[in-house]
């Protein structure tokens, strides 16, 4: 870009921006913070108001559309108004997250002159008959497509009308992390307690989808093999059945729930392997945290897992759902300190080369560039 040409607007478009701690949120906050702003201006629209938003502001202007529901007219209609305004300021590209966004904008924006690119995150499990009908039509409007792995990219080919060309996989950026941090004071207190005890850990909500019961029931038969492994969850959502299970399987007392966390790095220093028993996952930010920590993975073989995790380098993949070949793998980085080092230090590594927030960035601007190139010059 010359001198003279002044950074290019990027309208970036999601449902809500409740949390930044949050996956797809948080990734969307890190490129916006990372992008150059010699090059690129970014405008947010959140389809509603958060409490968030409210406290903490946003770190660029945002617009609040104040309409939610897909199929109101007057939700079509304000959008319609918002980027009839936005293309006269001059705004060409937009880059949109979550599902129904995806729906509603694409076809409004390419009317008004603003090209779209939308982002898929998952493996589709909200892919409904009305969804892919919707998409069907909305798709066609739709200049990129963004995953954030190969897996999300082969399902989204099959699921929309995109070929291979349009779709770009770009892993999730993370930051360096903090580190000096100090481990929380709940967590040095049990380590004290269990000196000799290996510390698994396990960072999601607790929902079916994760799986969480496979970690108790692989504690459960460590502890029946006389291996002192502790599990540490870490996460929002109901612990009525997980600690019921637990008691079931003889493992109380090994099985701690820490609950949401905003210092999830600070617990990450106190553990010993990472884990995750998720059925589906796009990519994981739970995995690259423990990689950049240093853990050795033990993860389900799904989703983009296997493009994380390189397996018996970087930590262990295992069916899902398949307890038994779980608890072998717990087992072989439990019973070998020097095992647990050298797969940590090939994780952390690999994290530190391969999921870099600067790699994320330079890779979506390159994207852009190409998109808004071609006005540029024209």
């Amino acid at each position: 870009m010359s001198h003279q040409e002044v950074p290019q607007p990027i309208l970036f478009v999601i449902d809500h921006f409740r949390n930044p701690n949050a996956g797809t949120e948080g990734q969307m906050l890190n490129l916006i913070k990372g992008l150059d702003r010699a090059r690129f201006e970014p405008i947010l629209l959140v389809f509603r108001d958060s409490e968030y938003l409210r406290k903490y502001g946003f770190p660029c202007d945002y617009h609040v559309l104040g309409h939610t529901r897909l199929f109101a007219p007057v939700t079509w209609a304000a959008l319609w108004k918002l980027a009839w305004k936005f293309r006269a300021s001059e705004i060409r590209l937009a880059h949109v997250f979550f599902n129904d966004p995806s729906v509603i904008c694409p076809p409004i924006f390419r009317l008004n002159g603003i090209k779209t690119i939308i982002s898929r995150r998952d493996m589709g499990y909200w892919y409904t008959l009305a969804y892919r009908v919707m998409l069907a039509i909305s798709g066609r409007f739709v200049s990129t497509v963004i995953t954030n792995s190969d897996a999300v990219k082969q399902v989204t080919i099959r699921a929309e009308p995109f070929d291979l060309s349009q779709v770009h996989v770009i892993y999730n950026g993370y930051g360096a992390g903090e580190t000096f941090c100090e481990v929380p004071a709940d967590l040095t207190e049990l380590r004290t307690k269990h000196l000799n005890a290996v510390f698994v850990g396990l960072v999601a909500n607790i929902r079916p989808v994760k799986r969480m019961e496979d970690a108790v029931k692989a504690i459960g038969q460590l502890h029946q093999s006389g291996h002192d492994v502790h599990l540490i969850l870490i996460g929002d959502g109901s612990q009525a059945n997980l600690r019921l299970l637990a008691s079931e399987q003889g493992v109380a007392e090994r099985v701690h729930f820490l609950g949401p966390r905003a210092d999830v790095k600070a617990c990450l220093k106190a553990l010993d392997i990472g884990l995750l028993c998720s059925e589906s996952e796009g990519f994981s930010n739970a995995i690259v945290e423990y990689m950049q920590a240093g853990l050795p993975v033990v993860c389900s073989n799904v989703g983009g897992n296997p493009e994380a995790v390189e397996h018996g380098e970087t930590g262990y993949l295992y069916p899902c759902g398949d307890v038994a070949a779980l608890a072998s793998h717990l087992r072989r980085l439990s019973d070998s300190g020097e095992l647990r080092q050298r797969i940590g230090d090939n994780a952390f590594r690999c994290a530190r080369e391969r999921f870099s927030m600067e790699t994320m960035v330079a890779k979506h601007q390159e994207i852009y560039d190409g998109l808004i190139g071609p006005e540029r010059s024209g």
